[in-house]
């Protein structure tokens, strides 16, 4: 049976629902965030990341009314899947959500996907070719990228090299209104062939063009 209370540092006590999630939210603090903290497998204090990323969810959980879904809250916070994991080790609802004080209810009723993050709703968001490239290249943004990496089950999500070749293949295309052919683009990012298969081991089309949004024909 879950606890349905936890204890502060200075001995004030908050109640939690019958899933372990803050209820009522408007009894969040900063320091109810670090004792969920502790029970949410983070040890040694909250970093300027975890505080980042949990200030994040409380914006919008307040000012919007909402809680976005785990692709698109590291689309916002520039962070890979697998940081995430790394910061919040109980994961993103039960870990993340929890600790910025969201309660149950209210993902259930408002998004009830948020509890499985659920791939294929996110990708009907966007309009696909028959050959699951993005219909519009202007439709572009992060967390189609993100979609895409989710797909193709990356570790450790997109890195700083994966994000180099998806800008030079969208400012290209933007310009030329074509595709760079790919000894265009090792030449320019000063990368080997080997790099971009390591990088995209779907291929140059299917792989990075793809992620950036480019058609498949060009």
């Amino acid at each position: 049976m879950t606890e349905r209370m936890i204890t502060l540092d200075g001995g004030e006590t908050c109640t939690l629902d019958r899933h372990g999630f803050l209820d009522p939210p408007d009894q969040w603090s900063e320091a109810f965030a670090e004792a969920m903290a502790s029970r949410a497998g983070i040890h040694g204090g909250m970093t300027k990341e975890h505080w980042n990323f949990v200030h994040y969810l409380r914006k919008k959980f307040i000012e919007e009314e909402t809680v976005p879904v785990v692709v698109l809250a590291c689309a916002d916070n520039n962070i890979r899947l697998g940081k995430l994991r790394a910061l919040f080790p109980a994961g993103y609802h039960r870990g993340a959500c929890k600790i910025a004080g969201i309660d149950y209810q209210f993902m259930y009723e408002h998004n009830i996907w948020l509890t499985y993050e659920s791939y294929r709703m996110l990708k009907a968001n966007y309009k696909m070719t028959a050959t699951d490239f993005l219909d519009d290249y202007q439709r572009w943004d992060r967390q189609f990228a993100h979609l895409i990496v989710t797909e193709w089950g990356f570790p450790d999500g997109l890195n700083d090299s994966h994000w180099e070749v998806i800008k030079y293949l969208r400012e290209f295309y933007a310009e030329n209104q074509n595709i760079p052919a790919v000894v265009e683009t090792v030449k320019a990012l000063d990368i080997t062939l080997s790099d971009l298969n390591e990088l995209f081991p779907e291929g140059y089309r299917r792989g990075a063009c793809r992620i950036a949004g480019l058609p498949f024909f060009a």
